[in-house]
Parts: C-alpha cells; structure tokens; sequence
C-alpha cells in the first residue's frame, strides 16, 4: 500500500514537474513568434521606405553627382533589405537603410534649385509619414523582442536557450534625426 502511494506521489510530481517545462517551453515559443508577428507588421513600412530610395536616389544625383558612392551604398542597403528574409539581417539592414537615407534628404533640402520644389517637398511627407509609422510600429517590436530576450536568459528558460538553440533578436534603433 505504501508503495502505491509513493508511485503516485511520484507520478503527480512528475506530470507538474512536465506541465512546468511544458508551459515554459511554449511562452518562449509564444513569445518568438509575437517577435515574428511585430515584425511582419513594421515589414511592410519598412518595404515602403525602400522603395522610396530609388526616387530619393534620383532627387539627390541630380542635386550632387559626386555623391555617387553614397548613392550605390544607399541602393546596396535597399536591396539587401529586400533579398533576405531573414529577421536579424531585415532589422541591421533597416537601421543602416535609415542611416543612409537622411543625408540623403539633407542633401535634396541644400540643392532645391536643381529639382523639383513640388516632387521634393511630395517625396519628404511620404518619407515622414512612413518614419511617423515605422515608429509607432518599432515601439511595439522592440517591447515584444526585449520580452523575448529577456525571457531566454532567465533561469530555468536558459535551459531551453541552449537545448533549443534559441537565439537573441536585435533591437530595431530608433531613426536618428540628421542635423544638416
């Protein structure tokens, strides 16, 4: 008799003890794929404000051809962006995408004798508005990856980390303003 009751002690112990790395196992999961989820949602304004570059590119080589090495360095960070589909190299590939492309309206705003007044002050409300969106957008993704950063490296879900191979998710940085 006490033996029955030891192995059901025994069992009832086990079954919590498989609920509790069941549970933790699937918030690190939840909270990955709510990192996904963010991600997709700022990806579209991210898509938009690439493919803003080609008329910026065009706006700035016009207003300074010598500016060509910016201008190719503007394009590769585009296209980079929209080669992969990779999380980490999307989010390093905006924060440079963004980088580049304020001096690039800095340069169009010095230069408005050599284009369009109309099709300049046209390209930097849509470029604002999508920053203004990107924003929004990039608050909510950097609390979701800072939970699920956290989360990986507490203890005992550091255990999953590594048995799991869970991996980190970069930050996306907030947009710098240029000082012109």
């Amino acid at each position: 008799m006490n033996a029955l009751i030891f192995l059901i002690f025994i069992g009832v112990i086990g079954m919590i003890l498989i609920r509790y790395i069941v549970g933790i196992y699937n918030n690190i999961i939840f909270l990955k794929n709510n990192c996904d989820k963010a991600f997709a949602n700022i990806d579209v304004l991210l898509k938009k404000q690439a493919d803003l570059m080609p008329s910026l590119t065009v706006v700035a080589g016009v207003a300074m051809a010598h500016e060509k090495v910016l201008i190719n360095e503007l394009l590769e960070s585009r296209q980079q962006y929209l080669s992969t589909n990779q999380l980490d190299i999307k989010v390093d590939s905006a924060n440079q995408l963004h980088s580049r492309l304020k001096p690039m309206l800095a340069i169009a705003e010095n230069y408005p004798q050599l284009i369009s007044k109309q099709a300049l002050l046209a390209l930097q409300t849509t470029a604002k508005q999508i920053e203004n969106q990107i924003a929004d957008r990039r608050e909510f993704f950097n609390q979701t990856v800072t939970l699920y950063n956290t989360d990986i490296r507490i203890f005992p879900n550091v255990i999953f980390t590594v048995l799991c191979r869970f991996n980190d998710i970069p930050l996306l940085y907030p947009q710098q303003e240029f000082k012109s």
